[in-house]
């Protein structure tokens, strides 16, 4: 045999004893692979949250919305406003503050302290979440910034007033998309 040929006889036994063609494996062909999740992102889409803390969208000039995910940051302690990424320092402040007044409330009934769970904020100055005692339960929350300061506008464990959100001119992003009428009927909003 030809050395030339040597080489190409070679060549194929190696590429032949390699066990396939060279088209991408299908994950799903191979039980011993986990094939990798799609995350499609969009400028107002929060990404997906990792199981520690979610990873917020950025606010840019055409969106000042911040989502934090469906399960939102939780602020247990006032060092916990550290992982509210890009939220403004003045609603920072505003949420360890309240955090510390609630805690510092005292509750024969509820053993455990207050937490608070960010889950949008709008850099302009709204955002939403709510209150919680574990083993006691909560509520839902919005906060506004109001005569140049952060304060909750409204706590239930309803949709949020109709009032309370056209008088703060909350954007549906951050208020929810219904809300609820004087008389008890729910209303899409706004």
């Amino acid at each position: 045999m030809r050395p030339t040929l040597t080489v190409a006889v070679a060549i194929l036994l190696l590429t032949a004893g390699c066990g396939g063609s060279d088209e991408p494996k299908d994950a799903g062909d191979d039980p011993t692979t986990t094939p990798a999740p799609t995350v499609t992102t969009t400028p107002t889409t929060a990404p997906t949250p990792t199981a520690t803390t979610p990873t917020p969208t950025k606010a840019t000039p055409a969106s000042t919305l911040i989502d934090y995910g469906d399960d939102g940051i939780t602020v247990a302690r006032g060092a916990d406003t550290a992982k509210l990424t890009g939220a403004p320092q003045d609603f920072k402040d505003f949420i360890a503050a309240d955090l510390q007044r609630q805690q510092d409330t005292k509750d024969d009934v509820c053993a455990k302290k207050p937490e608070i769970h960010v889950e949008r904020v709008d850099t302009r100055g709204w955002a939403a979440g709510g209150t919680f005692i574990p083993q006691c339960g909560g509520n839902a929350n919005l906060w506004a910034k109001v005569a140049g300061g952060w304060r909750e506008v409204w706590g239930g464990q309803t949709l949020p007033d109709c009032a309370v959100l056209e008088k703060f001119r909350f954007p549906a992003s951050v208020g929810g998309t219904q809300c609820g009428t004087p008389d008890g009927k729910t209303r899409r909003y706004p």
